[in-house]
């Protein structure tokens, strides 16, 4: 009887889509398992005594059910989101080391032009100025320690890029042997829904740190595209690396290949970008900042004198490269421009002074020729001290030198506003307050420290006189080209809200990647999701079905049953 080998169909068919509600019902929480379906087909009618009728029914195979579009945004959404994450964390880092406070720079750098101004106003305090060298020199810390910190944060960010390219290098080596299993199961005939769900959750891991796409190819073979398809993993891995370019720029190649790939979204994006962009932008900008402040300061301090005077030796800080060469091609610490340079010659006996002027060109002037030309003015001594590449200028006799710019005449107390009009002074630290010429080398000179006193506080001289002090205070409200038309404490405040400011995109970007993300999960869940209620629904009806194939075959049995006590 054909009754038999329907029902007994519909018991298989009803078993196996039993055991496949089942696993759905047991990975109802498994990280990317895609629900499953039995795909029922009526099985082909068999001919006889010219009826067509149904053989039973057969399951056709066990489908996956999956959103390719969706989980191809998901993919996306995951890289997008995984660089935005990274930016916001740096981000953050950036920001926190900027942020105002009672002891940040920022109230390190108000307080030293405060300081300064009171010093104008009470030149003769030495309380005040000792008050005055150690807000020069929190200042000074300050700059040192921002640079220092962000150094060891881009340290930590290249650990960190060099631990997810390990982990990205894991991943796809699994991927690479899931794909090979995956096609072995095909040509086996196995459908590998397992499998394709395991790659595809190392798939989702990987398009955190770099673009993903996957694709299935005609003839059954899995590829993993990274980076927009730069990089294929079909069943053989390849091996990313972190890598330096010739222009020191960090990046990711793969294998032995001599470029780096092009990466637009993905944690190893951000983190390159801020090893080659984010931090050096902020490291470079507080670094002009700093320096900025060190030479208009020392160049200002350099053309005012101490209370002991104009002096008898006065020994530069800061070396070039090389002395022998033009100052252009020498490598000064700060730029040097053409132009008059004034040195006032004092007669300690007679009180008597002249100035005498010096024409520097920097493109043609070595340091040796510097120091031939001053040499050259009578009561000046100049040298070069071979091993620091340094200048040292001294007073001949009875004599002592200043860059002051005063009038020849004692009795006239106006003085020339631009004594050094090529900035060589504060370039080579002759008479500065500070040394160094980058940030982590920058100090207060121990001279002034140990002595106040040495605080080049006047033009003159002359007790009470606090001139050269106060324009060092007004540096504080000086516009410079090279801070794009900002003063100081305006490029200071415009550093710091350039932080915040990327804070704030990467936050708000991040908000929309995970309210997008929600929406897609959902959509995702829709179709791949295991919803136990509606699983349990369908168990339900499965069981009638069994029960009913199993009521056709007790059915069917009792009639052959009776049919065979007839025969009888």
């Amino acid at each position: 009887m054909k009754a038999f080998d329907i029902g007994l169909s519909a018991l298989r068919s009803q078993q196996l889509t039993l055991s496949v509600q089942g696993n759905n019902l047991a990975n109802a929480s498994t990280p990317g398992y895609h629900r499953q379906v039995a795909g029922l087909a009526s099985r082909a009618p068999l001919r006889g005594d010219n009826f067509s009728i149904g053989a039973g029914v057969d399951v056709t195979g066990v489908r996956r059910m999956q959103a390719t579009a969706i989980e191809t945004s998901l993919l996306r959404n995951s890289s997008e989101a995984g660089y935005s994450q990274q930016s916001q964390d740096i981000a953050k880092q950036i920001e926190s080391l900027l942020t105002p406070g009672d002891a940040s720079i920022h109230a390190a750098l108000s307080n030293f032009f405060n300081r300064l101004e009171k010093i104008a106003n009470t030149p003769q305090d030495r309380t005040v100025r000792q008050e005055f060298l150690s807000s020069a020199t929190e200042l000074i810390n300050e700059f040192n320690g921002l640079d220092q910190k962000l150094t060891s944060l881009a340290r930590d960010v290249s650990l960190n890029l060099n631990d997810a390219v390990k982990q990205v290098n894991q991943n796809v080596k699994d991927i690479a042997q899931l794909n090979a299993e995956i096609y072995r199961a095909r040509t086996l005939g196995i459908t590998p829904n397992e499998l394709l769900d395991r790659r595809d959750q190392i798939a989702s891991q990987l398009s955190e740190y770099v673009e993903v796409d996957t694709v299935t190819t005609a003839d059954g073979h899995e590829q993993t595209l990274i980076a927009g398809g730069q990089v294929t993993i079909g069943i053989l891995p390849v091996t990313f690396r972190v890598m330096q370019d010739a222009n020191s720029k960090t990046g990711i190649g793969v294998n032995d290949l001599p470029t780096a790939m092009t990466l637009s979204s993905g944690s190893l994006t951000a983190m390159t970008t801020s090893l080659n962009d984010t931090i050096p932008e902020f490291k470079s900008r507080l670094r002009d900042l700093s320096r900025g402040i060190v030479q208009t300061v020392d160049q200002q301090h350099a053309q005012g004198i101490s209370d002991s005077g104009p002096a008898s030796v006065l020994a530069g800080n800061r070396g070039v490269k090389d002395v022998s060469v033009p100052l252009t091609r020498s490598n000064p610490a700060f730029p040097i421009s053409y132009g008059e340079l004034s040195i006032t010659v004092t007669d300690n006996a007679t009180g008597l002074r002249r100035t005498e002027r010096v024409i520097i060109d920097p493109d043609s002037d070595s340091l040796d020729d510097v120091a031939a030309k001053l040499s050259a003015i009578s009561g000046v001594t100049a040298s070069v001290d071979g091993a620091r590449n340094t200048l040292s200028i001294a007073a001949q006799g009875a004599y002592s030198i200043d860059f002051a710019g005063r009038s020849d005449n004692p009795a006239d107390s106006s003085i020339n506003s631009h004594p050094d009009e090529t900035g060589i002074l504060a370039a080579l630290g002759i008479g500065s307050l500070f040394e160094g010429s980058e940030p982590g080398t920058f100090k207060v000179r121990n001279e002034i420290l140990e002595n106040p006193g040495q605080l080049a506080a006047s033009v003159t001289g002359l007790p009470g006189d606090g001139r050269n002090i106060a324009a060092m205070a007004s540096l504080r409200d000086v516009r410079f080209d090279a801070l794009a038309g900002r003063t100081f404490t305006e490029e200071m405040a415009d550093v710091t809200a350039e932080s915040g400011l990327r804070v704030q995109t990467s936050e708000s970007q991040n908000t929309q990647l995970q309210a997008f993300r929600q929406r897609l999960e959902i959509d995702r869940d829709a179709i791949s999701g295991v919803d136990i209620n509606e699983e349990m629904l369908q168990m339900m009806q499965t069981q009638r079905a069994y029960q009913a194939a199993a009521k056709l075959i007790t059915t069917a049995d009792q009639m052959l049953t009776e049919l065979f006590q007839l025969v009888r």
